[in-house]
């Protein structure tokens, strides 16, 4: 009895000593954020300068129509993809607001029907030393996503107490999804929405209020149908 005693004590030691050898575990927040693949490969985001040069050339009573496609096309980039302002920059020599003047009504135009608030705009200045002809630059900034760096396979994943993804788990998505987002600011936050249609509105609406009688006769008709059955 003294030696199954003794075998006994020594079996208790041996796991007593291997459970104060064991690690302790992750706290629950750190082990949701090693396994939350936004967390653990994040994409990130620069901002990108994007720039439009017009010419105004001297006594020109307004600007072109392919000078005003580009520039309502650039606003309507400007705002389904930029953040911040959009700077307007006129030249800074003298005379250069009276150059540029048809050509920043026609941008404010524009700007209206866009419906671009004034508080979007800040006007600037810039030199134009290197032009022969004054210039209106219009330029914003869009974020651009840069993809998380995969391939890190150091640990090993045979064996994982904590039951977690391994390291690499999902980088190679989120790496795929920055390099193929057309629209970088969409993983920011969504897309405005548009008005939605006033006809679709008023007809669900009538319909609501006043529903039509050959509605209910079809209806009608249709539950006959199904009682014949």
């Amino acid at each position: 009895m003294a030696g199954v005693a003794a075998m006994l004590a020594a079996a208790a030691s041996i796991v007593l000593a291997a459970c104060e050898e064991r690690p302790p575990r992750l706290p629950d927040y750190v082990a949701v954020a090693l396994n939350d693949v936004d967390e653990r490969h994040p994409i990130g985001f620069v901002d990108q300068g994007q720039v439009l040069h017009i010419d105004v050339p001297p006594r020109a009573r307004g600007l072109s129509h392919n000078q005003l496609v580009d520039m309502q096309r650039f606003v309507v980039r400007y705002k389904a993809e930029g953040v911040g302002k959009l700077s307007v920059s006129v030249p800074r020599h003298a005379g250069a607001d009276a150059e540029a003047s048809h050509a920043l009504a026609d941008l404010g135009r524009i700007l209206r029907d866009a419906g671009v608030a004034p508080a979007q705009v800040v006007r600037t200045r810039h030199s134009d030393a290197q032009r022969s002809r004054s210039t209106l630059r219009l330029s914003y900034a869009r974020p651009q996503a840069l993809a998380p760096a995969c391939g890190h396979w150091q640990q090993d994943v045979g064996r994982d107490p904590e039951r977690l993804h391994y390291p690499q788990f999902g980088c190679a998505t989120q790496r795929n999804l920055a390099g193929m987002v057309a629209n970088a600011r969409d993983l920011q936050r969504p897309q405005d929405e548009q008005p939605r249609s006033a006809e679709r509105r008023s007809q669900t609406w009538s319909k609501y209020i006043a529903p039509d009688n050959g509605d209910a006769a079809e209806a009608k008709a249709k539950a006959v149908d199904t009682t014949r059955k």
